[in-house]
């Protein structure tokens, strides 16, 4: 494996540690008897799925721009999917 290969997979695995982070995070939180924080459980769940992306957009070598947006995500993601 080359250097670019090794690269792009660090990365790759970076996004998604970061995604498991907050996928933990959302469910921990989920998981509270009371005053459940929702808007917080729902946020790490959009940057869960954000970082997922992000993953696959690495591992498929597109550059992304920096957003937050899920559907601007989605659509470089279905362009480069075959």
């Amino acid at each position: 494996m080359n250097s670019r290969d090794r690269n792009v997979r660090e990365k790759v695995r970076e996004w998604i540690s970061f995604a498991e982070d907050d996928l933990r995070m959302a469910l921990c939180a989920e998981r509270l008897k009371s005053n459940v924080p929702y808007r917080l459980i729902a946020f790490h769940a959009q940057q869960c799925a954000e970082k997922y992306l992000k993953a696959y957009l690495v591992y498929q070598n597109v550059d992304f721009p920096y957003t937050h947006s899920i559907a601007t995500l989605m659509k470089l993601c279905d362009k480069h999917t075959p």
